[in-house]
Formats: C-alpha cells, structure tokens, sequence
C-alpha cells in the first residue's frame, strides 16, 4: 500500500508541475479562441452569454438575498434615527410656533382696541370685475396689457387693476369692449407710495425694467429690504392702502421695488372700483414735501 501512494505521489508531481507551467498558456488560448469566435459568430457567442448568465442568475440572487435584507436592515435603522431627530426638531418648532401664535393673539387683539378707537373698518378693495388679459401691445407703452373688458363693463379710465393682493397698474385707454392696463413697471408709470411701517412717502417709477425703483424720498426715512410699500392715495386714482410691494434691493443711492403680483405672467385682473373704494379711505393728510434722498446698503 506504502508503494502504490509513493508511486502515485511521484507521477502526480510532474503533472502537477506541466499544468502549472502551461495554465497561464492555455488561459491565454481560451481567452484568445473566445475573441476569435466573438467576432466569427456573435450568435453563438451570445448565446453562450445568455446560457452563462442563467446559470449565474440563480446563485447571484441567492447571493443577494442577505446583502439585501443587510442593507434593509441598515436603511430602516438610519431611518429610525433620523426619526427621532425630525421628531425632536417638530416639537421644537411646535413650541416657537405657540409662541408665535400667543403673540399673534395679543397684536390682533391691540389691533383690535386700536380700531375701535379710531372707528376704523378693515376692508379690501372693492373689485369691480375680473376681466381676462387678451394681449401685450406696444406702442409708447412699453410695458401694459390689453384686458377683455371695456366701457360697456363699467369700465372707466384711472382704475386700478390689480391680481390678488398686489397692484398691477391702471387704466390708461377704455374702449368700448377692451382696455389698456398701463403696468406700474412702465416708464411712464408714477404712483405716489409711503411705506406701511414708517408711512414715509415716495414716489414709485418705472422705468420698462422688472422692479420699479422710489424717488423723491425723504432724506430722514430709514429704509430697509423687506419693507412694505402700498400706495399713499394723493393722486386722486389710486385709493390709499393698496399693496404694490417689497423693497427688494438699496444698493448706489438707488431703491428698487418688487411688486407683488407677477407682472411676467399676467392671465386676469382685477379693476378696483374707484368710486366705492375713495369711500372707504381715511381723509387725505395734508400733501407731504418731498426731497430727495440717497440710499445707502
């Protein structure tokens, strides 16, 4: 028995040596005949593919199965962490927005007391009517729109359109059936404005760019990005109190104002009506004088 696995132990070696010293060889012969026979028949070839990848799938997704469920695993974990964070962020939130709402309450009721005082009545602009935006013409108003609507609606010139809260422009051509919008971003557009937190008045012109900017500014006013312009009421058009919008930019002496309606995207507007509305104004203030004045950032 010890000769017949010596034997075999001694003719096992030099075979063992000749498939170690030609593997790489033959390797190299396999990969070359499988290049020649790609680009012989890639039919075949693609079918050996085919064949091969069936084989393989079963075992990959058998493979895959715990590297899944791992990675499920991980995810769910992370996301329960992530969780209890969001959840202590909400609570956190939650308390500075009952803080919000406790001081909410107290201005609404200071507000209140306030206008009881005064015997004033909060109201909205009076909408006339809603008439839908059918052109953009040119001509020397650079920046206004042709509305569906005119005399024969009620329509009259000076109204004031505007689109939700903020002001669009007025009224500048009435037809009998259409009417022209002359926006507050037109070069010819001047509204006399103040500001809603300071009252300190302007006069807000356009010049055909997207953001009006204010002129005749007193020098003593302090302005801030942010702030809220409406229109003052001392042109006989436009009533007091409309929103026009937010100081958006002060940079080189120059004030800009961003309206609050999308002027860019103008499907319908909304003529005030006049009348009814310099009925719920306060009485005029006597006309402000007016200087100029430099911004600083």
């Amino acid at each position: 028995m010890k000769q017949r696995e010596a034997f075999a132990a001694r003719v096992a070696v030099p075979w063992r040596a000749v498939a170690q010293r030609f593997s790489s060889f033959f390797l190299v012969l396999l990969a070359v005949s499988l290049i020649v026979l790609g680009r012989l028949d890639h039919a075949l070839v693609d079918e050996v593919r085919a064949r091969t990848d069936d084989a393989v799938a079963p075992l990959l997704a058998f493979v895959q199965r715990p590297i899944g469920t791992a990675r499920d695993l991980a995810s769910r974990t992370t996301g329960l962490f992530d969780l209890a964070a969001e959840n202590v962020r909400l609570r956190e939130e939650n308390e500075r927005l009952k803080q919000w709402r406790a001081t909410a309450l107290s201005l609404e009721a200071q507000n209140r007391v306030l206008r009881d005082m005064i015997d004033l009545a909060p109201a909205s602009p009076p909408i006339l009517k809603s008439e839908p935006v059918i052109a953009e013409p040119g001509g020397i108003y650079v920046r206004s729109v042709l509305v569906g609507g005119g005399a024969h609606d009620g329509l009259a010139k000076g109204q004031a359109a505007m689109v939700g809260p903020g002001l669009v422009g007025r009224l500048t051509e009435v037809g009998a059936w259409s009417a022209r919008v002359l926006l507050i971003t037109d070069l010819n557009s001047r509204i006399p404005v103040m500001l809603e937190g300071t009252r300190a008045r302007a006069i807000l012109a356009g010049d055909n760019s997207t953001m009006p900017h204010l002129l005749y500014f007193p020098k003593a006013a302090q302005i801030s990005v942010g702030d809220r312009v409406v229109t003052a009421g001392h042109d006989g058009i436009f009533p007091a109190g409309l929103a026009v919008g937010r100081v958006a930019r002060i940079a080189n002496g120059e004030i800009r104002v961003e309206p609050l309606a999308a002027l860019d995207r103008l499907e319908y507007v909304e003529l005030v009506d006049s009348a009814a509305a310099s009925a719920l104004t306060p009485e005029k203030e006597p006309a402000a004088t007016f200087e100029s004045y430099s911004a600083t950032p």
